[in-house]
């Protein structure tokens, strides 16, 4: 039976309102798909809590069922009313892409810089707006130049840069004279990246597309949706594991992360829950929707097994050590770091063989009930099916280095160290045996796809 789908959207299809076309495009790649896709208002729902039978919603006036996902495009203007609506859905097992708790976060962007700055990951300075505007106190934090945000916004809207004191004070008065003073946000000016950042889209926690945001004007604005133009661009590896790190902190499902160039890196500017794909199309050449729907078809047969596996950042922890309780315990069996060290070595080495014995052994003999087996299915099928064909080859190619040379020395260590022989040549078989397995899985098959390749550029 085909899937049904609503894509929440908080307008009339009107194709002059910026985000419509967006969502006609989620229409037409959910029809190829074979998949029934509806677009429904929020607030023409009607929700009543204890009601007779379990689910509690109509949709203007007439019974509706229950959907099996639901894709929310109501970004920042989410309110209220939304967020009820999403939570009633969630408590309903309804699937949701992205869930009312992320939105609500990722809606307001102190409130996002405060969650990414928590988890340790580098945004611009910033102060939360305050009246009386204290100058002294911003300049001597923030210098000028200085960027002036609105705390909801999109599309660039909302967003000022005040060049100097004189500048600034001129803006502090107006908000001051303001009958009603609006929440802002004051952020330090990145200089480095000036009139350009990358909005990088990640999919089930995977990077699938990204595009240099270039301002055409000279002004700070790269936004496209502001005359700005879009390139396709492969973001190097650190970056990419920045804003899989960001979709990861902030928990979005889809997102398109804005990140600033700095001197010494990079820097979170924004996340969307959900971003507009016009540009990045244009760009890349991607089908955004239909990367999006693909990855919702394959992990929707596991959305309802969610509650018996454990999430993809917790799955490692409880393979490895029994979870983070497990590894508190061993960090307070292990007073000195040499002992804590052979210990976390131990496991990891038993936790590997338990990984080779899941795929070497026939499916008969292998428990998917133990931790191990629950952990991997977590692995693979939460939020791995995703296309990675754009996927750097030299990127891949660094990271197969790494492992050889890992490797290389993981097999020397323990005859180096007097091991026994006999026990050394196991540990040694082990070691080198991760290259192959990082060769033989996929994306794709990295030998197949690399000798694949090679045909067609001979041809």
């Amino acid at each position: 039976m085909a899937l049904r789908g609503w894509i929440l959207f908080q307008h009339e299809l009107d194709p002059s309102i910026p985000e419509v076309p967006e969502v006609f495009r989620f229409q037409q790649a959910a029809a190829a798909l074979g998949i029934e896709m509806n677009v429904l208002q929020p607030h023409r729902f009607e929700l009543v809590v204890g009601a007779v039978g379990d689910w509690g919603i109509k949709y203007q006036g007439r019974a509706i069922d229950k959907p099996d996902f639901v894709i929310c495009r109501t970004g920042a203007e989410t309110d209220y009313f939304t967020l009820a609506l999403l939570r009633h859905f969630e408590r309903r097992g309804v699937r949701l892409v992205n869930g009312p708790a992320t939105i609500e976060t990722v809606s307001d962007k102190l409130h996002t810089l405060q969650t990414l700055n928590r988890a340790g990951l580098p945004i611009p300075r910033t102060m939360l707006g305050a009246f009386p505007i204290d100058v002294d106190l911003v300049e001597r934090e923030l210098g000028f130049p200085v960027i002036v945000k609105t705390l909801k916004g999109t599309r660039g809207a909302g967003v000022l840069k005040c060049e100097d004191r004189s500048q600034f004070e001129d803006l502090a008065g107006l908000l001051e004279s303001a009958e009603a003073k609006a929440d802002f946000i004051l952020q330090r000016y990145v200089r480095a990246s000036h009139g350009r950042d990358v909005r990088v889209l990640v999919v089930g926690g995977r990077v699938v597309a990204a595009m240099e945001r270039r301002s055409l004007t000279g002004g700070f604005k790269s936004n496209v949706s502001l005359g700005g133009v879009g390139v396709a661009y492969n973001p190097p590896p650190d970056m990419a594991e920045l804003a899989v790190q960001a979709a990861d902190v902030l928990e979005l499902d889809i997102t398109g992360i804005d990140i600033l160039f700095d001197e010494d890196g990079y820097r979170i500017c924004e996340a969307n829950s959900a971003p507009g794909f016009q540009g990045l199309e244009r760009a890349t050449g991607l089908d955004v929707p239909t990367a999006i729907l693909n990855w919702v078809l394959s992990t929707q047969s596991v959305a309802s097994e969610r509650t018996q596996t454990p999430a993809e950042h917790t799955a490692l922890a409880d393979m490895v050590f029994g979870g983070r309780a497990g590894l508190r315990t061993l960090i307070d069996r292990n007073t000195e770091f040499r002992s804590f060290a052979s210990a976390v070595g131990l496991r990891m080495l038993t936790a590997g063989v338990g990984c080779l014995a899941q795929g070497a052994f026939p499916r008969p003999l292998v428990d998917r009930r133990s931790p191990t087996g629950i952990g991997l299915r977590s692995l693979f099928t939460g939020r791995a099916k995703v296309d990675l064909t754009g996927t750097n080859d030299r990127a891949q190619e660094r990271t197969l280095l790494v492992v050889l040379a890992a490797a290389i020395w993981a097999a020397v260590l323990p005859w180096l160290a007097g091991v026994e022989p006999s026990l050394s040549g196991v540990l040694s078989a082990l070691s080198l045996a991760f290259p192959v397995l990082f060769l033989l899985t996929t994306p794709a098959g990295r030998l197949s796809g690399r000798a694949s390749r090679r045909r067609r550029s001979k041809g």
